[in-house]
């Protein structure tokens, strides 16, 4: 389950309990993707290339 937070001019934010590696490449082809663990959620964050 994936929660967005959208926020202007931020950093897409998704909070996901597990990674699909072939959602992370799709995004990966658009966006630097940046990922990182904030308690027990795993954080992605996008950002326009």
């Amino acid at each position: 389950m994936a929660i967005i937070e959208v926020q202007p001019k931020d950093p897409v934010t998704l909070r996901v309990d597990v990674i699909d590696m072939g959602l992370l490449h799709l995004l990966e082809t658009r966006y630097v993707v940046l990922i990182e663990q904030r308690d027990n959620d795993i954080v992605i964050e996008l950002y326009k290339k």
